[in-house]
């Protein structure tokens, strides 16, 4: 069998900034035991949303009020302090679980824990899970919401990275510029959608090993946390050709090396690994 191996990225095209809500009309709701329904889509102007490294917007409950999940700009550019009144909100860290504070003006604040709570946002299907907590106003059970993405939050020189990925980097905006900082041939934009260090030749999402077995192929890349995956696989190269899914789409939750199972085939076949951003706009 004559195997070749090939990469791909998949290319983000979408409008960095807030989001009116990323939230799914059709399933807006938590709960709260001691105050009822919580909306949070709010008037959907000014809904939550749920982003990659932080969220932002409200949510309304008609017995408790507004609920503010953060503004949106991080004092660090990266993720809320949640130590002063300007510099609080939910934060997210990439892998589904949201911690710090919301805050309502009638309730105070609501705390997103990972010992008791344990808020979450399934990275496959967006559904939210676990729950938040209220001195004041007792749990939030968050089941029942889901978002439709991952809002990707500012970026502010227009580079295609978003500022949080950037600054946890490089501590500043002026280094990515959207080229190939480390000349690996991947750009800094694909770097970002792989998660993969932009100024590390060697950290590149690529095939790395091809094996065969009596029954069975194996195919082997190295995973990104919180980074979506697909392996796919053609028998012709040509234009126009649909590429058929070796390996169905999952999202990674550890670095790793990934060996993957596919079935044999007596003819050429080629492949070639995706990456993507999980819930991406």
């Amino acid at each position: 069998m004559k195997i070749l191996f090939l990469m791909t990225f998949a290319c983000l095209t979408a409008a960095f900034g807030r989001a009116g809500s990323t939230i799914d009309p059709a399933s807006k709701h938590a709960y709260g035991a001691n105050f009822g329904w919580v909306n949070a889509e709010g008037d959907t102007t000014n809904g939550a949303v749920i982003g990659q490294a932080f969220c932002s917007g409200y949510m309304y409950c008609a017995n408790a009020g507004w609920i503010d999940l953060g503004n949106g700009a991080p004092a660090n550019g990266i993720a809320y302090a949640n130590n002063s009144a300007t510099d609080y909100g939910i934060n997210h860290d990439g892998l589904g679980n949201l911690t710090g504070y919301a805050y309502g003006v009638n309730i105070g604040w609501i705390n997103f824990e990972q010992a008791y709570g344990k808020p979450k946002v399934n990275l496959q299907n967006g559904l939210l899970v676990g729950y938040a907590w209220s001195a004041n106003a007792g749990w939030i059970k968050l089941a029942g919401m889901v978002t439709l993405t991952l809002d990707p939050g500012p970026d502010s020189d227009a580079d295609g990275i978003p500022d949080a990925w950037e600054y946890g980097r490089t501590n500043t905006l002026a280094v990515l510029s959207g080229g190939d900082a480390d000349h690996d041939g991947m750009s800094d934009v694909n770097e970002y959608l792989a998660n993969t260090d932009p100024f590390d030749p060697s950290d590149i999402l690529r095939i790395i090993a091809f094996e065969q077995e009596a029954t069975a192929d194996y195919v082997t890349w190295p995973l990104k946390q919180s980074r979506r995956y697909v392996l796919q696989r053609v028998d012709v190269l040509g234009t126009n050709i649909v590429w058929d899914v070796a390996r169905p789409a999952f999202v990674s939750g550890v670095n790793l090396d990934f060996r993957a199972k596919v079935s044999k085939s007596p003819t050429n076949r080629f492949f070639r690994v995706e990456a993507s951003l999980p819930l991406g706009p």
